[in-house]
């Protein structure tokens, strides 16, 4: 008998276990049964003020579950692994939008159920990686750039050049970059090439010493502490974006974001909704509520949020911000692409991580 109840006990305690996983890895569907009215939202963190779905469940009923991911990488293995089932919108980022069209993952979207549409600045409209926008909205933006603390440069400025982080013949000591592999791959394959392409055996090894020798300068590799970086002294130059360099360079006179002369990368994150939702009635009354400009201006106060609005014009008195949309509509900023598989970035980053 004795067996018998330590057999009980250790299966109910296996299945309390598998209860537990099962929680944590499917908790957009487990929520789903508490609250009839809710809606299950997939983002980055730090995008959005968690006050404003708050204030849309007030004005609505609608309870909006929000959790994060922190690339859009873990979005796309959690999308693959669920089919998008347990998700109502999500928020990936251009390339990562292109990639879930293609494994049908994404819903038809029906804009007359959207009030903003028109108001969108088009130039962030009508992108490779959704053509008509059937599948996506763009929501936010940011270019790359270089931070600059001019204290470092007595004699003049740098050049305002991709060069000053890749030539080693003239990049400063300690630089800071971007963790992101894929666009300091892309980074490297457009300084290198001049433009941003696939790239065959041999150039994958160019690149990959070109990211090496970059390495030997490099004082940290960050998303989103470019800024601290350059505040606290720790680098003269950091690959930046706009997004997160402006308030430094409002703050700090000596600071300084410039957009190299050769043009940049423009990113967009985007609302989409998996196909596997059903309740888009609802995803569209959030995204309506999102898109008004009074909580577009409070999200760009309180965390940098770059709307894509073509009446934002509280963000373009900032000369770090207008120089950037000035050169988004002078046809100088690019969009990442996958020119690479995902094995060719894993080796191109493992050999310069773990060289």
């Amino acid at each position: 008998m004795k067996k018998i109840n330590k057999l009980l006990a250790r299966m109910m305690g296996v299945a309390l276990w598998i209860g537990i996983i099962f929680l944590f890895l499917f908790t957009p569907n487990v929520t789903q049964f508490f609250k009839k009215e809710s809606l299950n939202v997939f983002m980055w963190s730090g995008i959005v003020d968690p006050k404003l779905f708050d204030e849309f469940q007030k004005e609505t009923g609608i309870h909006v579950n929000v959790s994060y991911f922190g690339g859009n990488e873990e979005l796309i293995v959690k999308l693959l692994a669920t089919k998008g089932y347990g998700y109502d919108m999500i928020v990936p980022s251009d390339y990562a939008v292109q990639f879930l069209i293609d494994h049908n993952l994404l819903k038809e979207l029906d804009k007359s159920h959207l009030d903003f549409y028109e108001k969108i600045d088009p130039v962030f409209l009508g992108h490779y990686f959704d053509p008509e926008n059937k599948y996506s909205i763009p929501a936010e933006w940011y270019v790359l750039g270089l931070g600059i603390n001019k204290n470092y440069f007595k004699q003049g400025l740098p050049l305002a050049s991709w060069a000053t982080v890749f030539d080693p013949n003239i990049m400063p000591q300690n630089i800071g970059l971007t963790n992101d592999s894929r666009e300091t791959i892309n980074l490297a394959i457009n300084y290198k090439y001049g433009k941003l392409r696939a790239i065959n055996g041999h150039e994958v090894k160019e690149v990959t010493k070109i990211l090496q020798r970059q390495k030997q300068h490099a004082e940290a590799y960050t998303d989103f502490r470019g800024d601290f970086l350059l505040e606290a002294g720790n680098c003269p130059v950091v690959v930046i974006s706009n997004q997160y360099a402006w308030k430094s360079v409002q703050e700090n006179e000596h600071l300084e974001f410039v957009i190299p002369k050769e043009g940049t990368f423009l990113n967009l994150e985007n609302y989409v909704i998996p196909k596997t939702s059903t309740k888009e009635q609802e995803v569209y009354k959030l995204m309506n509520f999102l898109f008004e400009r009074k909580g577009q201006e409070h999200n760009f106060n309180e965390y940098s949020w770059l709307s894509t609005r073509k009446d934002a014009d509280y963000m373009y008195s900032i000369p770090a911000l207008k120089d950037s949309i000035e050169t988004i509509r002078a046809g100088k900023a690019q969009l990442f692409r996958n020119v690479l598989t995902d094995e060719q970035v894993n080796d191109i980053w493992l050999a310069v991580k773990g060289g």
